[in-house]
Order: C-alpha cells, then structure tokens, then sequence
C-alpha cells in the first residue's frame, strides 16, 4: 500500500470572521500524508508553524519524528493539517488578500479547519492534536461539536491566553511597530525567551553563547516570517477564551463522548501544568500526563521520547471510565 502525500491550496469561498469582516475567498494551505481509508488524524499548528506536519525527506516536517517514530505511525493513519488563516505560509493573509481582516480570533481559525474538513467530506475524526495555539484550536472544535472526534490531545494550552503571554505579546508588537521587520527579531528574541526554561538555557549555553544563540534565532526568523502576519497572529493568540460571550461551555464539553488527553510540560512559563491539567473538568473522559522535562514550553516541540510514548498508549485504549 503506497503512502500518498498531496500539498496544496484549498477554496473555501466566502467567509465572515467573528468580528464581521470578511475575506471574499478563503483559501487555505494544507498537507495530507498516509493512506487512503485509514483512520483520521488532524493535526493543529502552533503560532509560527505551518502545514508541513511530514514534510519530505528534503524538508522533513516539524513532527515528522512522531510519526516516523510509530507513536502515530504512517501505517495506521491518514493525517491532514492545515495552516492557519494569517500565516505566510500559504493561507489567506495580509500577503495574499486584499482587504484581509484587521482582526482575526481562534474561533475564526478553527471555524476555518472545520469549513476544510468538510470541503474534503470529513464527516469524523479519530484523532485531533495540537500544541499551543493548536492545543487552543482543538479545544475550539471540540466546543463548536459539527464534526465528531473520537479522541483528543491537547499539549501545552488552556482555556484562555494567560495574561503572562499577553503581557510579552503586547511587548513584541510594540517593538515590531516601533521598528518594523527589524523589529520581528527583538520580538521572536523577547518570545523566544517564554518557550524555553531558565533551567534550559543554564544547561546549554554560556553568558557569551547565549547572547548570540538569541541574535541568531532572531535573525533567522526575520528572514522567514513577515511583521504583519506575526501581528496578525498575535491578535489569534489573545483572543483565546473558550467562556468569552458564552455561558454553556462546560455543558456542551460534558457531553461529548470524546476522549481527552491533556500533557503539561514542566517549567512553561505561558500555560503551567496545573492549568492544562484543569481543562479535564470539561470532559466525561479524561487522563492527563505531565512531562518533567526542563525545556518549558517547547517540549511538544522537541524530546519527543519524553512524552509521545504516553500519547501512543492512550491511542491505542479501548476501554475509559468516566470521571
């Protein structure tokens, strides 16, 4: 059974984000990878992530080691991941739209991922996944409900933005407006410092190394992301808030047959392992891992050995009490 990949560009027509704005033709950039008929894996990206969750054995994508690993094996699923509205990846943005939205929110993003997966007739999904900003986007459509998930995992999110990632967010706009594309480097530097533990650098780096380890990610970031998109997406990541404008959150999560799990990971600053773990009490059947690592945030990014192993089994139960 051959392995089938396909990148390409989606037309999803008119489409009216929550703050009423409109893009005339959605259109978002997507990867699909696996075989034909297996069952559906739908992966969520993070802020500056895209949709090359595999990739190709030039460019291996950002998970390619998960799934080439066998915790989500190319064997046994069929895997689809779409970029985000905003992106400079492909999607619909202030590089490609004319008249894009000056505000753009997660419930847009997500209402998006729902509208392709239909397109592509979609009708279930086996397995929705994300970190961060997709951990937020999965929560998202779990809540909107049009498509049934049978299991969920949520790495490294919670039900709202902290106000502790808002507060560098709204650092790093100003700096970017202060100083336009320059500016993106001062602020992926300034964001850079959120994903990792203190611990983490301490490990790795020198008091001399570390100064240009920061310069160095800043500047490559610079040269592949763009102001105005990572502005954009700033404003996705602020807006998240399951409760906002709604006061039957917890009924319509209770009753969902979806199974959860939720992974913290230790030392992340922007969304701490209590709060990720919280989210169970949203869901009739839940289990959460924490990974006691000592990179912080971006563990869902890196030492996959740590945790993918705890996703692998829980995929593969059958059996659930409910809480």
């Amino acid at each position: 059974m051959l392995i089938s990949r396909d990148t390409g560009l989606v037309e999803l027509g008119y489409f009216e984000t929550e703050s009423g704005e409109v893009i005339d033709n959605l259109k978002l950039q997507y990867e699909y990878v696996g075989h034909k008929g297996q069952p559906l894996v739908v992966v969520c990206h993070a802020l500056t992530g895209n949709h090359l969750t595999y990739g190709d054995d030039e460019n291996p994508g950002w998970w390619r080691e998960i799934i080439d690993g066998g915790y989500l094996s190319i064997n046994d699923y069929q895997f689809i991941t779409f970029n985000v509205i905003g992106s400079p990846y492909g999607s619909s943005s202030k590089l490609n739209t004319p008249d894009f939205p000056e505000r753009l929110s997660m419930r847009d993003i997500s209402k998006a991922n729902i509208l392709a997966l239909k397109h592509f007739g979609y009708e279930k999904i086996d397995v929705l996944i994300g970190g961060s900003l997709g951990g937020m986007q999965t929560l998202e459509m779990l809540y909107d409900g049009s498509i049934e998930v049978k299991k969920a995992v949520i790495l490294a999110a919670t039900e709202k933005t902290s106000s502790y990632s808002r507060a560098f967010n709204e650092i790093a706009r100003q700096v970017i407006n202060m100083n336009g594309q320059d500016g993106l480097s001062i602020a992926r530097q300034i964001g850079f410092l959120t994903y990792r533990s203190s611990k983490d650098y301490e490990s790795r780096f020198s008091a001399d190394d570390v100064v240009s380890y920061q310069k160095y990610q800043g500047n490559k970031f610079k040269d592949v992301f763009n102001k105005d998109c990572y502005l954009t997406l700033l404003d996705v990541l602020d807006s998240h808030d399951i409760f906002k404008g709604r006061d039957d959150v917890e009924e319509r999560l209770q009753q969902l047959e979806t199974k959860v799990l939720t992974l913290g990971f230790a030392d992340d600053l922007l969304y701490p392992d209590d709060q990720v773990r919280a989210l169970g009490r949203f869901f009739k059947y839940h289990r959460h891992f924490f990974v006691p690592d000592n990179v912080g945030h971006d563990g869902f990014l890196l030492n996959f050995g740590d945790w993918a192993p705890y996703v692998y089994h829980f995929l593969k139960l059958h059996k659930f009490k409910a809480r």
